[in-house]
């Protein structure tokens, strides 16, 4: 039956989107163009996450938009506009999702003759239900209700008239299951329905991912039958406007019932719809699940012509229950195939896409972010608002190098530091590749923290400062990217454009202009494709450095040394985690040697869920589960900077959640929970975090990052000289006696 159930998109969509008739009427055709434009990116993206058979159909729907979309803004009128739409939505596959008028017309029909409510044709009983919509419904129900049984036991078959045109649409959704009981013999299994449902965005390459999508089955129920002798078939009369019972479709599908429809008959007599606004007096209805068992008529009738003429459905219905189809020629019917999940389209070819393909680019950014990016709340504006801008920026595009910079671009406004670009030639060809070394900011000035590859920069030592890249300041090349990089914090923005502004074209080399302790020099950098990635310097994951203090670099920890670890440094006095790395997944088997807090929460979690019936987030929580020999006693310290991002991140949550470890450095990246990544036209892959992780206390992170007890950045003097001064406070701490032992102070 099609009922009208708005959960939190479809409210955001008509809030949000619908614009008055009168207004639209108003507008230019220039503006006019662009407002149906976003109406159908929306009504698309709905459709391509919400829709049980659109999982199956990326492609299809993808050419479904593309040939849309010069319809839509070429439409003259709203008639011609809605029209283009249904094309569309055509595509799916669903006659119930389709575009109808907001406020139907109103066409005068004559009401139809009925039969008695109840009566015979020798041993066939005959029920026109349609007798129960009057005020004298309940009294009449309440009568036929006690002769039931007698009546099912007498009969060969019974006809149930159900038929609404005339009288009103879905009426009477209450009548099939208070009535069928006393028609079914024994239990009726009745499977239920399902829907689509999206746990974060899966991999739209194919990927493995912590992120899935599944269908979500409704339990089938069981109907049990009264007591009794039953008739051997039941013969349902119904047309498009009758509110059918799942009930119906399992008795179907075991040959004991068969349907008569006259006109269309869809899912929207069964399952779940949503209206989605289009503006201009037109909405779409889109179903959002679709029963388990299909629905078909047994014999299709055209719609009556004349409602006071002879009543050929009727004639034809007491002809299948007198005459009924033999035994084996109502094949029970098979369960509805559940529609594949595919890859999405990449257009890898289309280096720079056709008008209506780029637009669909955006459609599809936009619409990935919609649904499940993480941190809606965070957003400088609200993502709503930013659809226009990213139509037009798709749309002005001129070439492929514009058209894959404005992906970049509109991505910088997420302020996410999982916001990735890639898989585009003309991106490789902008960013180039990283060079070897890290750089910090130290007064404004690039500074250099560490060379991972000294032979492709000889001459280049940590502590110099780097000033141009072949004659150009690095402030200005770095002014060239940053529109184009997204961070979290405006530190790990200024670390990402200095390194980008120090990257180059593979196989191709730089002068830079450096000032070191005694002055200016030049040197050469060699760009090499997989070289931008650091490094341990240490040659262990972990040791005893003097003063019986442990130290750690999370960037060579394994999981399986984590043992070994605390065997070795069970008796020092405390343990200095190197954090300003990326590590290796090791934090769950840290944490229980770890918990002396009792397994509190060290992080808090949320992801997207997005489904037919129900959308919202998937909460979790970080625990320190399982169980460890020992409990480590001694305190730690922890060392970060904006090197710290993402899996480190939670690594810091979980060593404040379990020991209270001392933060010791600069905030992190701010920018922690799974990647999630859509696939583009062109074959971008566009990245960005899927998962709303906090504090174990539920405060902030992303944007914020780590934020340390003790501040502290390398100094150009200390880097010079070759220390880490980071790790040198970290020691200092560990030797003091704490103020009290379990707590942990901000200095």
């Amino acid at each position: 039956m099609r009922r009208v159930h708005l959960p939190w998109v479809a409210v955001l969509l008509l809030a949000l989107t619908s614009l008055p008739s009168h207004v639209l009427a108003q507008q230019a055709p220039e503006a006019r163009a662009v407002e149906r434009r976003i109406q159908l990116v929306k009504l698309w993206g709905t459709v391509r996450f919400r829709h049980p058979q659109a999982l199956a159909k990326p492609a299809e729907w993808d050419a479904a938009f593309l040939a849309a979309l010069p319809k839509v803004e070429a439409a003259r009128d709203a008639q011609s506009y809605a029209a283009a739409v249904q094309g569309m939505l055509a595509a799916l596959g669903d006659p119930a999702t389709l575009v109808e008028p907001e406020t139907p017309p109103t066409v005068s029909i004559p009401p139809p003759t009925l039969r008695a409510l109840k009566s015979w044709e020798k041993d066939v009983l005959v029920l026109d239900l349609r007798n129960l919509l009057g005020p004298e419904a309940q009294s009449a129900w309440t009568e036929m209700e006690q002769a039931l049984d007698a009546d099912a036991a007498k009969a060969r078959a019974v006809v149930l008239d159900l038929r609404m045109r005339g009288l009103t649409r879905y009426g009477l959704p209450w009548v099939l299951p208070a009535l069928l009981p006393h028609f079914i013999e024994g239990e009726l299994t009745v499977p239920g329905t399902r829907e689509v449902a999206h746990m974060g965005l899966k991999p739209q390459d194919g990927e493995q991912s912590v992120h899935e999508t599944h269908f979500i089955v409704s339990a089938s129920t069981l109907v049990a039958g009264t007591p009794g002798k039953k008739p051997a078939l039941l013969v349902f009369l119904v047309d498009s406007g009758t509110a059918l019972d799942l009930s119906v479709l399992a008795l179907q599908a075991q040959g004991k019932a068969l349907l008569v429809a006259e006109g269309p008959l869809d899912d929207s007599s069964i399952n779940f719809q949503i209206p989605l606004p289009l503006g201009e007096g037109y909405r779409a209805m889109m179903s959002i699940n679709e029963p388990v068992l299909p629905l078909s008529a047994d014999l299709a009738r055209p719609v009556r012509a004349r409602m006071d003429g002879p009543d050929e459905g009727m004639r034809q219905a007491l002809s299948l229950a007198t005459r009924p189809p033999k035994r084996g020629s109502l094949a029970a019917r098979p369960l509805r195939p559940l529609a594949p999940w595919r890859p999405e389209p990449a257009y890898a070819d289309a280096l720079y896409p056709s008008r209506e393909l780029r637009i669909l680019a955006g459609a599809k950014l936009w619409t990935a972010v919609d649904s499940f990016f993480a941190y809606p709340d965070l957003m400088d504006q609200p993502w709503e608002t930013r659809l226009p801008a990213i139509l037009e920026k798709m749309e002005k595009a001129q070439n492929a190098t514009e058209y894959v910079l404005a992906l970049a671009e509109v991505g910088t406004w997420l302020r996410d530091g999982h916001v990735h670009v890639r898989g585009h030639p003309e991106l490789q060809r902008f960013f180039g590749v990283n060079a070897p070394l890290w750089v910090t900011d130290i007064d404004g000035k690039a500074v250099v923290l560490d060379v991972f590859v000294p032979e492709s920069v000889p001459g280049l030592a940590v502590g110099d400062i780097i000033e141009k890249v072949n004659g150009e300041p690095i402030d200005e090349r770095a002014r060239k990217f940053a529109p184009y990089t997204s961070g979290s914090t405006p530190d790990f923005h200024r670390h990402v454009t200095l390194r980008r502004a120090l990257a180059g074209p593979d196989g191709s080399e730089a002068r830079l202009t450096v000032r070191d302790a005694k002055g200016i020099k030049e040197v050469k950098l060699t760009y090499k494709q997989g070289q931008g990635f650091p490094p341990s310097s240490r040659k262990e994951p972990f040791q005893v450095l003097e003063g019986n203090i442990g130290l750690v670099d999370l960037a060579l920890l394994e999981a399986w040394q984590v043992p070994a670890l605390f065997e070795k440094l069970k008796d020092t006095r405390g343990i200095v985690f190197d954090l300003r790395n990326y590590p290796r997944g090791s934090l769950w088997a840290l944490a229980p040697y770890l918990d002396v807090k009792g397994s509190r929460p060290f992080a808090l979690g949320e992801a997207p869920f997005v489904g037919g019936l129900h959308s919202g987030w998937l909460k979790n929580t970080s625990h320190a589960s399982t169980s460890a020999p020992f409990k480590y006693q001694g305190r730690t310290v922890t060392l970060i900077d904006t090197r710290t991002m993402s899996q480190a991140e939670h690594t810091g949550l979980m060593l404040e959640g379990t020991a209270d470890t001392v933060f010791v450095g600069s905030p992190t990246a701010g920018a922690n929970g799974d990647i999630t990544h859509a696939v583009l036209p062109g074959g971008v892959r566009f990245t960005f975090t899927g998962a709303n992780i906090r504090h174990g206390d539920g405060r902030q992170l992303q944007r914020k990052g780590l934020e340390p007890h003790v501040k502290l950045r390398p100094t150009l003097a200390g880097l010079r000289a070759g220390r880490d001064e980071l790790l040198e406070r970290a020691i200092q701490i560990l030797k003091e006696k704490p103020a009290q032992p379990t707590a942990t102070r901000r200095e």
